[in-house]
């Protein structure tokens, strides 16, 4: 099949060679934006009056063959046609003024350039000005309720994490996966936001395909800043600001009111109350909270120069960046070199690189720093009466009413848990025009990857005290490298346009770690080298390859018309032979109705039908697994000797889970002002790749098969409008996008329903959502005794539900789905204002329809049966039963507990809808006039704050959790992360 496709790209392109053997010399250039000076991909270049015509590169560059006396037309979408005689000219530059009553969208597919127009799939893009309002560490969390059918999520608020992305829903169960990111054309890569020039992502599968095996979970292509002459200049950028602790509806009590509560737990023993708990501990009110979490400064620096001459551009940029965490002893702070250059080596001859360096080093929090300031009481103080910090732990004869006899200042003083990273990427493409519809293309990159954790100990702190310090250490390496070749060639004959490409790409990929830990180290030797006995050591090293064909083939007919197919074959290790070979292909097509003469474009200017279908693959089982395969893991050791474990009982038919995706569309523009965009798709998972349970006497656990289907399904809707046109001196631009998704488990095998987790669990049942959570049905509160009730099921012979009540009696209740995990609609609203030289931008960012378990409410309303730890301050609509006749959300608080009434239960089940003001921010640009004097091109300064304000019922720190599983926590599930923060910042930038 490939070989056919082959054949039939390079006969259309023999048919097109022999249809005009005039005299011609080459004529090469740049299409350039005229209001920015950036190239314009994708631009149009026709020789006046024939068929003759080629389309521009990522960096506006073309080559055209002509006559010394024609025309050449140049045409871009969104921008005005201009026609440039030759004149005997071999460099013809062109910079095309903007037209606003054309879609200026470009859309960056990744191995090829199309414009808005032209593209049938289902894709969206925003440059940098969409992206640069919110400061952040990654691009991910700039995307948040920016694009439709885009999911981010923050799951921590840890400095230096990205966010959680997820594109059109989860479509996996156990083998889900993260957008793909392609930085400058390659898969891969590093890339920091100042740098980055847009953001394109590809939702449907007649998108992705062409990225096979890895797009399964959709792709994020990244787009960076090059160079030009027309717009050479120094860019600096410099931004500070402070972040506090959001701690959402969540809020611990003070001294006294702990203290009235705990007399009411105790009930008519006031003399064991009073032994325990003196009286003077009413006034005593340490704030833990303000004391462990306090005010964190961010900066980033930026400087970049960029300019080029009549056969280079570059592109050469420095950033620095600086988080503190609100949390004591943590922080990020990164520093990154990114170059990109770009050199017409001959006419026909362009080559371009770019190189980037990034190093980080990360302090990251243990677990239990986060926990114990709202933990503590507030009658402990951690301050000795000389200032100093209190050693606590389980000897010490200090005043300390808490459970966990623990001072996090005083840990915080002397352990820590260290990350480093340094990463390298180089990338290299060389084009080369055979001819003005003949292109080869190569594109090579190499990338080092090295990263280091560091946990330390310290013996005087309580953790190290046990082992006289404890250091844990581990390297990492990995080396990537990835080379694709292609062939591109396109041809217009009269009003009908064919262009496509076919190529081979080829990657390798090695990792290795080795870790190591010991304990007894001597104060102030933090090195394995001082440690007096080792614990522990280890190692792996993983080598895999890949190979892929890809292939493009597209036709447009009078711009009205358009079909692209494409196909790839990818080949997976995991895999048995004669399974390993998976094949993705993907079908758009669109119809442009505004163009039809019949057509009238007094409201509606622009009116485009679009529809796709698309296949890709997935074998994210995991780096180390062979599924196919009974192999030996040798990590483990038995009396002092090597030992080998199996892992996994082998499937020799096991394959690919393939997705299957169908979209269909609608672009509208009114009144060149309002632009609507309307999607409904449907994604059918296959072959599900699960790890499917067995019995004990097959000696095995479990087994990893391709079992099931899952279905996703949406509407995704974004509108944005000029409200006020932004060339008069006022102006006003509202966008708004919202994105429904439904999942449905359609099959799983030989199951009706799988089960995840322990206490807190989720099931996925035939005929319900992906996830839904799987807890005992809590009823409330008996108005009688102030007793927890919760819902039995009486069932009979057969196992069929006869009748439903209440019990206080735990073991009774029975675990039901009683809620989904994953959220129904999610999108954003953005609103830009403009007057004169003052910007004002605001962000909302909203969720519903999703569940939440709060598992800390079993620690922090527990109903007494922690009285060693706080309790968190009742909710607006929450109360506590008092006497009989109450109607109450919370039982009778009795020390110890009140009939297990913290149990795992949908209790702590809320709802985890939101409102978000995202972003607002406030911007001035001073005067040309003003500035001249200084030689600047332009300087501004704005103010911004981000999260400021969350409306949600949500009682916890954030209503955001995953959205995905992990190995350690269910998607839905918020245990007590570490909290975001509001951000207060300003940023002053000038052009040279």
């Amino acid at each position: 099949m490939m070989q056919t496709f082959t054949k039939g790209i390079l006969i259309l392109c023999l048919l097109a060679f022999v249809t005009d053997l005039r005299a011609q010399s080459l004529v090469t250039g740049q299409v350039r934006s005229d209001e920015d000076g950036e190239g314009l991909p994708g631009a149009m270049i026709v020789v006046e009056g024939s068929a003759v015509g080629t389309v521009a590169d990522l960096d506006g560059n073309y080559s055209i063959a002509a006559n010394d006396s024609d025309v050449l037309i140049f045409s871009f979408v969104g921008f005005v046609t201009q026609r440039e005689e030759i004149n005997g000219r071999s460099v013809i530059d062109v910079s095309l003024p903007s037209d606003v009553s054309e879609l200026s969208e470009v859309v960056i597919m990744g191995y090829s350039v199309k414009s808005r127009q032209e593209v049938s799939a289902s894709a969206s893009t925003l440059d940098d000005t969409e992206l640069q309002n919110v400061t952040a560490s990654n691009v991910e969390s700039m995307l948040q309720g920016k694009v439709a059918g885009v999911s981010v999520t923050t799951s921590s608020g840890a400095p230096g994490q990205a966010a959680e992305i997820r594109i059109r829903g989860v479509n996996s169960l156990t083998a889900d996966r993260a957008p793909l990111v392609v930085v400058d054309g390659m898969i891969g890569g590093t890339y920091q936001p100042n740098d980055v020039q847009s953001v394109t992502i590809l939702k449907d599968a007649a998108a992705t395909a062409l990225y096979g095996s890895l797009a399964s979970g959709g792709v994020m292509i990244v787009t960076t800043k090059t160079g030009s002459k027309e717009d050479a200049q120094i860019e600096f950028s410099a931004t500070v600001g402070q972040k506090r602790i959001t701690t959402g509806n969540f809020s611990v009590m003070n001294g006294a009111d702990l203290y009235e509560l705990q007399r009411i737990m105790w009930g008519d023993n006031t003399a064991g109350f009073l032994n325990q708990r003196p009286n003077y501990l009413e006034d005593r009110n340490f704030d833990w909270v303000d004391e462990v979490y306090k005010p964190g400064v961010l900066q980033n620096y930026y400087v970049a120069a960029r300019g080029g001459g009549e056969k280079t551009n570059y592109a050469v940029s420095l950033d620095y960046y600086n988080e503190d965490g609100t949390l004591v002893n943590t922080g990020y702070e990164r520093i990154s070199f990114r170059s990109n250059l770009g050199f017409q080596l001959k006419e026909n001859i362009n080559l371009k690189t770019n190189f980037s360096v990034v190093q980080s080093e990360g302090n990251q929090d243990f677990w239990d720093w986060r926990y114990d300031p709202f933990l503590n009481l507030p009658w402990d103080d951690p301050y000795a009466d000389d200032g100093s910090i209190k050693y606590i732990d389980n000897t010490t004869s200090l005043e300390w009413y808490g459970r966990d006899k623990r001072n996090v200042l005083h840990t915080a003083q002397y352990n820590y848990n260290k990350s480093k990273s340094l990463a390298l990427t180089g990338n290299a493409f060389l084009t080369i025009d055979f001819t003005d519809w003949l292109t080869m293309e190569s594109r090579t990159m190499v990338s080092i990857y090295n990263s280091g954790y560091e946990t330390f100990l310290d013996p005087r702190s309580k953790d190290g005290k046990a082992s006289q310090g404890t250091l844990t250490s581990s390297d990492n390496e990995s080396r990537d490298a990835i080379s694709t070749l292609i062939f591109r060639a396109s041809k217009d004959f009269g009003k009908h346009s064919f262009g496509g490409f076919v190529g081979v790409e080829g990657a390798s990929y090695y990792a290795e770690s080795l870790n190591a830990s010991a304990r007894n180290i001597p104060i102030g030797l933090n090195v394995l080298d001082a440690a007096a006995e080792p614990v522990s050591t280890g190692g792996s090293n993983v080598t895999s390859t890949r190979v892929s064909f890809l292939s493009e083939l597209s036709y447009s007919y009078a711009g009205k018309y358009f079909l692209t197919g494409v196909f790839r074959t990818d080949a997976s290790s995991k895999f048995a032979p004669s399974t390993r070979w998976g094949y993705f292909p993907g079908v758009s097509a669109s119809w442009v109705i505004s163009e039809e003469s019949i057509f009238s474009k007094d409201v509606i200017t622009f009116m485009k039908l679009r529809a796709s279908y698309g296949e890709v693959g997935n074998d994210n089982v995991g780096s180390t697994y062979f599924p196919y395969l009974s192999y030996y893991d040798l990590s483990t050791n038995y009396n002092g000797s090597p030992a080998g474990t199996i892992p996994l009982l082998a499937d020799r038919q096991i394959t690919w889970e393939t997705v299957i995706s169908r979209n269909v569309g609608v672009d509208l523009v009114l009144l060149d002002r309002v632009n609507f965009t309307l999607d409904y798709y449907r994604n059918s998972t296959k072959d599900m790749l699960l790890r499917v349970q067995l019995p004990l006497s097959i000696g095995y656990e479990e087994q990893l098969r391709n079992a099931g289907e899952v279905k996703n399904q949406g509407v995704e809707f974004a509108v944005s409008a000029d409200i006020i046109n932004p060339s008069r001196e006022f102006s006003w631009n509202s966008g708004f996008n919202v994105s429904w998704n439904q999942s449905e488990i359609m099959d799983l095998g030989d199951d009706r329903e799988l089960f995840f987790g322990t206490g807190a669990q989720q099931v996925s049942e035939v005929g319900n959502s992906l996830r839904q959570w799987y807890l005992p049905k809590w009823l409330g509160v008996n108005p009688d005794d102030g007793s927890p009730l919760w819902e039995k099921v009486n069932r009979d012979a057969d196992g069929n539900v006869v009748s439903r009540e209440a019990t206080s009696v735990y073991s009774e209740a029975e675990y039901q789905a009683v809620g989904d995990v994953l959220p129904k609609f999610y999108g954003g609203w953005t609103n830009s204002f403009g007057y004169k030289g003052i910007s004002l931008n605001v962000l909302i960012s909203y969720q519903f329809g999703n569940k939440v378990y709060h598992s800390s409410r079993q620690l922090f309303d527990s109903d007494g049966a922690y009285p060693e730890y706080n309790l968190m301050n009742l909710q607006d609509d929450w109360s506590r039963w008092e006497k009989p006749g109450d109607e109450a959300t919370h039982p009778l608080p009795v020390r110890g507990g009140n009939q297990q009434s913290n149990a795992v239960s949908s209790r702590y089940l809320e709802d985890g809808d939101y409102i978000r003001l995202r972003n607002v921010s406030l911007g001035y640009s001073f005067p040309r006039d003003m500035i001249s004097a200084l030689r600047l091109q332009s300087l501004n300064i704005s103010l911004s704050a981000d999260n400021l304000f969350t409306w949600t019922k949500f009682s916890g720190l954030d209503p955001e959790t995953r959205i995905s599983a992990s190995e350690y926590e269910l998607p839905g599930f918020q245990d007590f992360k570490y909290p975001i923060s509001k951000q207060y910042l300003v940023k002053l930038t000038a052009k040279f």
